[in-house]
Order: C-alpha cells, then structure tokens, then sequence
C-alpha cells in the first residue's frame, strides 16, 4: 500500500512538471509584438504629442495612446509583422485617426514622415483645407487608401498626381465643390471612388481609369444624361449616382459592365422604361431607381436576379408581372407610389422580407398565400383599393414587424390568427370597413407599439388585455363603434404618448391614468362620471381633449400643478364649479359646460380661451408630426 501510494505521488508530480514545461513552452513562443525602429518610434510618440495637444483644445476624449508603450499596441495603429527575422523592425501601416476631433491639418507634416504608410483615415475630424495636398511628402509613394469623409473641406478637388499607388479614395460628406474633369486621371490603380455627398456639379466625369470598381457620385449636384462613357467601366461592381439632377433615359448598355451588382439611381429626374437589359444582368442584386419618372410596365423577368428592387415613387403603370415576388432568392420589392394595378401576384418567395406596394391602384384581394410569405417582417398595401376580408394566413408570418393594410375597401371581421404575430410593432389598418370584435388573442403581441384601428366599424368592448401590452406607445380606435367603459388597465400603459378614442360610444368613467403621457384625446364618446384628480399628477401632459362627453363635477383643482399643460378641451360636457387657475400659458376651451365658471376672471358659463382652432395649430400639429415621425423612421430603420 505505501508503494503504491508513492508511486501515485511520483506521478501526480511528474504531471505537474510536464504541465509547467508546456506552459513554459507555449509563453516562450507566443509572438511579441512588433517593434518598431527609432525614427519611426520617435515620429510616432510626436503624431501621439500633437494629437493630445489638439484634443485637449477641443475638449475632445484622448485617445488610448499611452507613449511609454509600443506604438503598435495604439488604438488605430497597425504595423506590418516583423516576420522570421526578429531583428528587422516593424513599420507602420495602417493609421486611423478618425473622430478625433483634429481640425489643424499640420499634424499632416508628421504624418507625412511615416513613408511605409499604405492606408490613412482622417475621417469624422473638423478638417477645412489640405495645404498644397500634403505638400512635399515621403507617405504618398505608397499609400493605398485615403480616407478623408466626414470632414469640412471646400473648395475644388485638386488634382491626386502624386499618389500612384492610391486604390482607395473617399471624400464623401465634405463641402466640395466644382466640375470633375481630369483630377482623378492621374491615379492609375483606383479602385474605389466615393465623392458621395459634396457639391459638385457638372457632368458625371468619366476621366478616372478603367480599373475602377466602386464608383459613388450621390448626393451632389452632377447633371445632364448618364453618359456613354460610364459602360466603358468594365470592372465596376457599384454604380451610385443617387440624388443628383440627372435627366434623361438610361442608357440600354448594362451588359457592358458584366460584374455590375449594385445600381442605385434614385432621387433624379430619369425618365423612360426600365432598360430591358437589366434582366439580363446576371450579377445585378440590386437595383434602386425611386424618386424618378420612370414609365411603363414592369418587365417580366426583372427579380429574376435582382435580390432588392425599389421602383417607388414612379409613373410604372400596368399589372405587375405574374413571377415578381416568386424567386427564390428575392428579399425586397418596393413599389410604393406608381399607378401599378390589376391582383397583387399569388406566388410569394419563401426569402421575401420586404414587401411595399401602398399608394397604387391595386385591386381585388389579399391572395390567401401570403401565409407562405415565412420571412416577411415588412407589409405595406395602403392607399390601394383592396376588397374583401384580411386572409387569417396572415398570422403565419410570425416575423412581421410592420402592417399597413390602411385606406383600402376591406371588409369583414379581425382573423383571431393575427395575435400570432409576437414580432408586430406597427399595425396600421385604419380607413377600411372593417368590423366584429377586437381580438382577445392580440394580446400576444408582446412588441406593439402603435396600435391604429380607427376609423373602422368595430363593435364591443377595448379588451383589457390588449391595453396592457408594455410597449404600446400609440393607440388609436377613433371613428369606431366601440362601447362600454374604458379599461381600467389602461393605467398601466407606462410609455403611452398619444391616445385617440374619439368618435365611438364608449361608456363609463375614465380610469386612472399613467404618468408619463403627453397627449391625452378622449374627445368625441360617451364617457360619464368624474375626471380623476390623478390626471393632475401627469406632470409631461401637453394636451388634453376630454370635450364632447358627458362628463360632470368639478374639473380637479390638480389639474393647476400641470406646469407642461399647453392646450385644455372641456367642451361640450356638464362639468360644473370653478375651472382651477391654471398657467397663464395654457389656451382653455370650455364652452357648452352651463355650470363651469372661470375662476380667474368673470365666471361666464360659456367661456371659451383660446379657439378650436387654437387647438389644431402649433402644438397639435407637433404633436401628430412625433407619431408621424416616429413612424417614418421605423420605416427606415426596418429598410436599411
């Protein structure tokens, strides 16, 4: 037994050794990092100086360049490795000095030392000019990627003859200005070229070499037709001319440019059919040519390849081809705002994310297969004239972030199927025929939060368990003829901003409010009983429309502690006693209460401070612009 109980110690140590010799072993061979040589240590510790200096007169955060370290271990700092050979030292490659906040180009001087640099970022700093575009300059022989967006230059672009090696170049988001003619002519390996949002104007220039492959131009003022020249662009993977003042047609020649995959052309004034050779581009994924004046049909065949399609805001008339939203690999089809009419296709692609089609004449209706639909996360039919019933195969796009069904001729009932859509943030149906009961199974919808119903023909009650939803954050049932009082629950709606019940029969009395309302419109039901003093504590309340009720007793002297109150309808009710003082900011409309006297001034029954129109203009309009914005930029948000 003791034997054995040596031998097992001998072990247990022999383990121990060999685990220490491995660990030993493997901290001996991890790499250290790359070391540079003295002259380019001490140009660097002087850029990490300057850039302190610089930061700390804008009041901007230092960046994490300790100078007692190894400059390759800085933020935004690459160095090549030092390869078998560990006695040749390192050299800076790559420097990023985006966002931080440099405006005096100077600090370009020292740049400039670093010869072995082949991609520099000075995108996102304050930068207005580039002295004689670096002047005398050892870094320019080599470099490869300049990156100057996002800055404050202006003026004309000079001319880049001193970069031969440069492949990368991005001026986007600055103020430049002037005609493009020959200055990119001089830049033999160019790559990628993004003069995207200057001012630029003039033709769209074709002087740059034909190895070019990325070629961004939107957002300036270029003008004229899409030249010949840009065919001659065999290698170009990206064409964006978006945003510009091009008219003309498109020029039928995209089998020139082979490898093309992104097209983008919108917010121009182009005009014509959709060119035919498109379809034929086998590499084309996407295309956007919206905010034109295109017309015509669209060409069958044209999702054949192209995975995102936007043709929004056109003249496109005709029927939609029969095999437009069936391809397999087809993710986005926007069609908004044409004159497209005739069925909305059956076959729907089981990849299909994106689907727009509203602001059309689009008729009969939702075809049933839009259940096969499986990753749609976006719906927009509005503004059509579709009939019949919303199809309950609708709930089986259980990604569905967003539904616009409104303004159309739908009829019939809520499938209780659409509570299966536990993703739905936006649900639009207003502006139809549609009726029975609120669905108690849209109480599944855990990310609601703009919930708009109305004006419709709805009847019952607002199901309790639907108000309780805890993100909704908009709720519309205005125009219906709901009845029965307002769920108690509805306090309970802690992000609610804007709450529209008007033109029912609602009965009963409201409930205790929650506390982070703005915009409060009861106005236009049957609600009895007393306004709660608990209104009072709603200290970001706005607007508050209670007018064309029944409503009696007195108005809540709490309602004298709303410090953010601008407008107060109580109109057309029985409210009696005196109206709180209230700040003299707040514009009061309390005609039609016969009891009611303003306690501030003369006690006239039918007072009326401020008008109706008041009320409509400034802060209302403000009001319904946060829902409308909010909306849009969800839309965006979802599109990108």
């Amino acid at each position: 037994m003791e034997v054995s109980k040596t031998c097992a110690s001998a072990i247990c140590v022999c383990l121990l050794l060999l685990f220490w010799f491995l660990d030993m072993s493997m901290a001996t061979t991890e790499p250290s990092p790359p070391q540079l040589n003295k002259a380019q240590d001490s140009i660097m510790r002087g850029i990490s100086g300057l850039v302190s200096s610089a930061m700390a007169a804008s009041s901007s955060i230092t960046p994490n360049w300790n100078t007692s370290s190894n400059p390759c271990q800085w933020n935004g700092v690459n160095c090549s490795a030092p390869g078998s050979n560990s006695s040749v030292p390192a050299v800076v490659t790559q420097l990023s000095l985006s966002g931080f906040g440099l405006s005096n180009a100077t600090i370009l001087a020292s740049i400039c030392r670093v010869d072995t640099l082949q991609s520099l970022d000075l995108s996102k700093n304050f930068f207005t000019d580039l002295p004689g575009q670096f002047g005398p300059c050892p870094m320019k022989a080599g470099l490869q990627a300049l990156n100057l967006s996002n800055n404050r230059l202006s003026g004309q672009a000079s001319n880049f003859s001193s970069l031969p090696k440069l492949e990368i170049l991005d001026l986007s988001f600055n103020s430049l200005s002037g005609n493009i003619s020959t200055q990119l002519t001089y830049l033999p390996k160019l790559r990628i070229l993004n003069l995207g949002s200057n001012d630029f104007d003039g033709p769209v220039p074709t002087s740059m070499v034909p190895s070019l492959e990325e070629l961004v131009l939107s957002g300036n003022s270029f003008s004229g037709h899409i030249p010949m020249g840009l065919f001659g662009y065999g290698n170009l993977t990206l064409l964006d001319l978006s945003q510009n003042n091009l008219t003309g047609e498109i020029p039928d020649e995209f089998l020139s440019v082979p490898r093309l995959s992104t097209l983008i052309l919108s917010g121009n004034n182009l005009s014509g059919a959709i060119p035919r050779s498109l379809l034929n581009l086998t590499t084309l994924s996407r295309f956007a040519g919206n905010q034109n004046r295109f017309h015509g049909s669209i060409p069958k065949g044209i999702t054949k390849n192209i995975r995102m399609l936007d043709l929004s805001y056109n003249n496109l008339s005709g029927e939609m081809p029969s095999d437009l939203l069936s391809p397999d690999s087809l993710e986005a089809v926007d069609l908004t705002a044409n004159k497209l009419e005739g069925l909305i296709p059956r076959n729907f692609s089981q990849s299909l994310r994106h689907l727009r089609l509203g602001g059309n004449l689009l008729s009969g209706r939702l075809p049933e297969t839009i259940g096969n639909a499986m990753s749609l996360a976006y719906l927009e039919l509005n503004n059509n004239q579709l009939v019949g019933s919303i199809p309950w195969q609708i709930g089986k796009c259980k990604n569905l972030a967003l539904l616009d069904l409104s303004s159309n001729k739908l009829h019939g009932a809520l499938p209780d199927e659409l509570g299966n859509l536990e993703q739905l943030v936006i649900m639009k149906l207003p502006m139809n025929n549609l009726s029975g009961y609120i669905p108690n199974s849209f109480s599944n919808m855990k990310n609601l939060e703009v919930f708009y119903l109305g004006p419709n023909s709805f009847t019952g009650g607002i199901p309790s368990s639907v108000v309780q939803l805890p993100r909704l954050c908009y709720v519309n049932l205005h125009g219906n003829k709901l009845d029965g009082a307002i769920p108690s629950s509805i306090s309970s709606l802690q992000f609610l901003l804007a709450l529209d019940l008007g033109d029912n029969e609602l009965a009963g009395t409201i409930p205790m409010m929650p506390t982070k309302l703005s915009y409060i419109d009861l106005g236009h039901n049957y609600l009895e009983g007393h306004i709660p003093s608990s209104i009072g504590t709603l200290s970001n309340l706005e607007i508050l429309d209670l007018s064309h009720n029944n409503l009696s007793s007195q108005v809540p002297s709490s309602f004298a502690s709303l410090q953010r109150l601008t407008y107060l309808l109580l109109s057309y009710n029985q409210l009696s006693g005196p109206l709180p003082v209230l700040p003299r900011w707040v514009k009061v409309d309390v005609t039609g209460n016969p009891g009611l006297t303003d306690g501030t001034e003369d006690n006239t029954p039918d007072k009326m401070i401020g008008t109706k129109d008041d009320f409509r203009s400034p802060t209302w309009v403000a009001a319904v612009s946060f829902v409308v914005g909010f909306t849009i930029s969800f839309y965006a948000g979802i599109r990108k």
